[in-house]
């Protein structure tokens, strides 16, 4: 895990510098640079890597070149089969010389050309420099849980890094992408492949590309396809499988010559994952970390129940409520694209956290998106999913990102501020997901293959690499997904449960009230949210969101937003259990907009993450 930057073009050694310096916090364990000359001259193609050492941690030093030093690569990620494949390369007559997954890459390029792609198990995005063609080959994993920023300054340019920031002073500041807005303020995330940034992109989720100084401009084309065959077996059949696909997902994300702990909520997610671990080395040799807020119904009661449970060493950090507003500005400077989450914070404390007792954790996310755990889904079911599919895609939505309706902020805009045309593309995006026909399969892909990206892996690569930690994520494991996503919705959703295939694997292996923990309610997560709204409503953000904050910002009409965010005090509005709560997080969103266009639009000066870091706080206490 690090970070990684790059170029080609008339660029300098200093600028090379300077981008790595940007993101040295993903990479606190080493730093390299590689410069080569490009096609002509002045033209030059640059290379940086900075380090979190994980794996063959004398060895795995990059830039790295391959064996007949045409190709040398950046490679941020991991590669969990890189031992198996390291011993394919070399029966087919590979020279590998190290035991890094790094390696494994770049000579099976060398070997297998993009072949090698599909091969691939783990989490990555890369830049492989091509010394004798002078091109750039970019690839990025199937879920996204790493991500690649990519901007083309000018023709027979191009700039490259884990994180956005690096790339600003190539392309003259951050500006405004309309379309990127209009997303947002649609769904209170963008999946892009335009970032808010304009000139800046990423490249999208299981995809790669050449790059050529004559090519113009960049595209790619995707590596896997995400089709698979509905399962024909049996419920219990089934349950075996995911158990059995999960133990060996977590075994390997257990691969590192360093220590890995887990990130617990309590929940069903990271309780079977923990529960896994526990199943492959000595439970108490396992590091568990929890974040608390002093509510009385936070999680920490349920991360507590099963540390116990299992036996694991728990640490529960306290965190100050206050620190949510202290914060907010170095917060969304950290994740740099604005997304209307709730638990930025969390994530960032405990990453935090985590960091001072090791550099690796094992995550639950994916597991709602592979196994229909989020209330919504029981719009999948019937009498539900036999309405027209207009308008269930309508209802899906709305009740999945609790934004506006494209109608409703239409209205709110000031014109000519958000081009409608751009609004029109964002509130039609989605369609493919909810006409083919298998509307229960196209929401899946659609939470799969955008929200889950956007709104939540995203955030937490940001957040945890702000502290130099890697997350892994082993409900994304290749062969786990495929078995996920082949089995029939009633399986995951089945007697009114969600997540009921899950539940059937993990049935002996945790206590009742971890298994059949609600998802909805007051409880765990859900007990910040009052907070977070009094926070943007008459608390610390409220100026954020005020009626001359908006005008003067300019996208939105003050008078038009502030009367629909005052329905939600209506009787109405008050007791509906989404309108009352789209109103809420349409709040936060706009204070998290205004806040990221006060830090990047406006140059607003913050506090360094690193300055923030150092407030005090309550210590890691034993669970």
């Amino acid at each position: 895990m690090c970070g990684i930057a790059g170029f080609y073009g008339e660029y300098s050694r200093d600028q090379l510098v300077a981008m790595s310096a940007a993101i040295a916090h993903r990479g606190p364990d080493g730093e390299q640079i590689e410069m080569r000359p490009g096609r002509s001259e002045p033209a030059m193609a640059g290379l940086a890597h900075r380090r979190l050492s994980i794996i063959d941690i004398e060895g795995g030093t990059q830039p790295m070149w391959s064996s007949d030093r045409r190709y040398c690569i950046v490679f941020n990620g991991e590669i969990y089969n890189y031992e198996r494949l390291r011993q394919e390369l070399l029966s087919e007559g590979a020279t590998l010389t190290r035991h890094s997954d790094t390696e494994v890459i770049v000579e099976g390029w060398r070997t297998r050309g993009p072949a090698i792609l599909q091969a691939l198990e783990g989490m990555f995005a890369f830049g492989i420099w091509d010394d004798r063609d002078k091109c750039w080959i970019f690839a990025r994993d199937r879920w996204g849980i790493k991500p690649l920023y990519l901007a083309e300054p000018r023709a027979a340019r191009v700039v490259f890094a884990s994180e956005i920031k690096p790339l600003l002073p190539f392309i003259g500041g951050a500006s405004v992408d309309e379309e990127a807005l209009a997303n947002f303020l649609l769904y209170s995330w963008n999946v892009g492949p335009q970032t808010i940034f304009r000139g800046v992109r990423h490249l999208p989720p299981g995809h790669w590309g050449v790059w050529r100084p004559e090519g113009g401009a960049f595209s790619s084309q995707p590596f896997a396809t995400h089709d698979v065959a509905v399962s024909r077996q049996g419920y219990a059949e089934a349950a075996d499988e995911l158990q059995a696909r999960l133990d060996a997902a977590i075994r390997s994300h257990m691969v590192a010559d360093v220590p890995v702990g887990i990130t617990l909520s309590g929940g069903l997610d990271s309780s079977s994952v923990l529960a896994g671990m526990a199943r492959l080395v000595p439970a108490a040799s396992i590091d568990a970390f929890t974040i608390g807020y002093g509510l009385a119904d936070d999680e920490t009661p349920f991360a507590r129940r099963m540390a116990q449970h299992v036996g694991v060493a728990h640490h529960i950090r306290e965190v100050s409520r206050e620190r949510i507003s202290e914060n907010f500005a170095s917060l969304v400077h950290t994740i740099e694209e604005p997304i209307g989450h709730p638990v930025l914070q969390t994530t960032l404390e405990m990453s935090a956290a985590a960091r001072e007792k090791v550099k690796v954790v094992l995550i639950g996310e994916g597991a709602d998106e592979l196994f229909l755990g989020y209330p919504q889904y029981r719009l999948l079911t019937r009498p539900f999913r036999h309405a027209p599919a207009a308008l269930l895609q309508a209802y899906y939505l709305g009740v999945t990102c609790l934004m506006p309706s494209a109608r409703t902020l239409a209205g709110m805009l000031r014109p000519g501020a958000v081009n409608r045309a751009a609004l029109d593309v964002a509130a039609h995006r989605f369609d493919p997901y909810f006409r083919r026909g298998d509307v229960a399969g196209g929401a899946q892909g659609f939470e799969i293959e955008n929200s889950l990206v956007a709104n939540q892996l995203m955030r937490i690569d940001k957040l945890t690499m702000a502290n130099a930690l890697e997350a892994r994520v082993p409900f994304l494991d290749n062969q786990l997904v495929n078995h996920a996503r082949s089995l029939p919705v009633e399986y995951k959703l089945r007697a009114g449960q969600t997540k009921a295939v899950l539940r059937e694997a993990m049935r002996e292996r945790l206590p009742q009230d971890i298994l059949f923990r609600p998802k909805t309610g007051k409880k765990g997560t859900q007990a910040l949210l009052p907070y977070l709204n009094g926070l943007v409503s008459d608390g610390p953000l409220a100026h954020l969101i005020s009626r001359e904050t908006i005008g003067r910002r300019g996208w939105l009409d003050p008078d038009r937003v502030h009367a629909y965010l005052a329905q939600a005090s209506s009787p109405l509005i008050r007791h509906h259990p989404i309108e009352s709560r789209r109103r809420t997080k349409f709040a936060y969103s706009l204070a998290v907009l205004e806040q990221w266009a006060q830090v990047y639009l406006d140059g607003a000066p913050i506090d360094s993450f690193a300055q923030k870091a150092d407030r005090p706080h309550q210590p890691v206490r034993a669970g």
